[in-house]
């Protein structure tokens, strides 16, 4: 499925709506562009937002972020 676009003055495109919705794309969602091997095509891909991929990561041991802050407090001289 391919798309037209124009590119303005500044560079910039406007992504049809059609492909924002399949991607499900937002206003200031940043996307990654990547140049095939070929170097004539490109291909677009919506970035993942840094709290989804936090999600992703296990903790082993939580901790007690008042304890850890009492912990800083006695051993290390504030600056």
């Amino acid at each position: 499925m391919n798309y037209s676009t124009t590119i303005t003055q500044k560079g910039q495109i406007t992504i049809p709506k059609k492909i924002r919705d399949i991607l499900k794309l937002v206003p200031s969602q940043k996307v990654i562009i990547g140049i095939e091997e070929n170097g004539k095509e490109a291909k677009l891909k919506a970035a993942e937002d840094f709290l989804e991929i936090a999600k992703k990561i296990k903790v082993k041991k939580r901790i007690n972020v008042l304890k850890a802050r009492e912990y800083m407090e006695k051993h290390y001289e504030r600056a």
